[in-house]
Formats: structure tokens, sequence, C-alpha cells
């Protein structure tokens, strides 16, 4: 087998196996009821970060990025890709949080804002398995999605099954 194909085999099971220890860490944490997310997310954030300023350098030290076409485009598509997604894992570290008790959720995201919801207007609660988010319905018709990477989920998921929701 070609070694680029078992490295990328290898790096996806990798993933995999970390991604489902801090989603069992974080669902098992206890926050006294607060949503928030864990160093992961941070260190994600650092790493994308650190890709993009890597690209940043390759456009101004590497010679052959001007003579290429195709290497001045992957470049760029990796500086911008990275950028991306190191300004979205800061804003899910720094902005996304949330307060819960018996009665009620208060959550924010700077995605879709804030909301807060009593438990006895639940109307559904599912998984979506390819984002890895819990989405919680409500008669206002507001949902509350919570990422399986949130430390506390574990909490508000025992409120919704204690209120007769399967997840």
């Amino acid at each position: 087998m070609d070694s680029s194909i078992t490295s990328g085999l290898v790096g996806g099971l990798i993933a995999v196996v970390i991604g489902t220890l801090v989603t069992k860490a974080a669902r098992r944490k206890n926050t006294n009821g607060k949503l928030k997310h864990g160093l992961l997310i941070f260190v994600l954030a650092l790493a994308c970060m650190a890709f993009s300023i890597f690209a940043a350098w390759m456009f101004f030290y590497d010679e052959d990025v001007h003579q290429e076409t195709s290497e001045f485009v992957s470049v760029l598509l990796l500086f911008f890709g990275f950028g991306m997604a190191a300004l979205a894992c800061f804003a899910e570290y720094f902005k996304v949080s949330g307060n819960f008790d018996s009665n009620e959720i208060d959550f924010y995201t700077p995605w879709t804002g804030s909301k807060k919801e009593r438990w006895d207007d639940l109307v559904s609660a599912a998984f979506n398995g390819s984002m890895y988010w819990y989405t919680l319905q409500f008669k206002s018709g507001k949902k509350v999605r919570l990422s399986a990477y949130l430390q506390g989920h574990g909490d508000v998921l025992d409120i919704v099954r204690e209120r007769g929701f399967d997840l």
C-alpha cells in the first residue's frame, strides 16, 4: 500500500479516537449548569492559525510559489482555508456559552444568537451524526444545537431524557 494512503488512514484513525475520547470526557464533565468548550477547540484554533501563517510564509519565501500556478493556488487556498477555520474555532471557543437548570436553557452562539427556552416547551430532540450535535426544538420554533464537544452537554442530555425524549 502506498505510504501516503497509509498515513492518511492512520491519521484518520487517530482523529476518530481523539474525537471519541474528547466527546466522552465532555459528556461526563460536570460544569454546574454551564455549557462551554474545552481546550481541544482552542488547540485546534491555534493549529489552524499556525498552518495559515505557514502558508503565508511560503507565499513570501518559496520562489516556486510564484513560478508554478498550481502552487500559488494551493498556498492561497491553504492560507484562506486554515485562516477561516482558525477564526471559526476561536469564535466557538470564546463566544459559545450557555447556562441551564432543571427549568430552562439559555444558550448563545455567534452564528445563531441568543436563545432562552423552557424545558416544558421542548418539542423534539435528535442527534445529528454528520454534524455531531444535538438539536433541541422548542414550541417557539427555535432550535438549540449543542455540539457533542461542549462540556456539560451530558447533563443537558440527562434533563432531555428525564422529559421522555430518547437520544
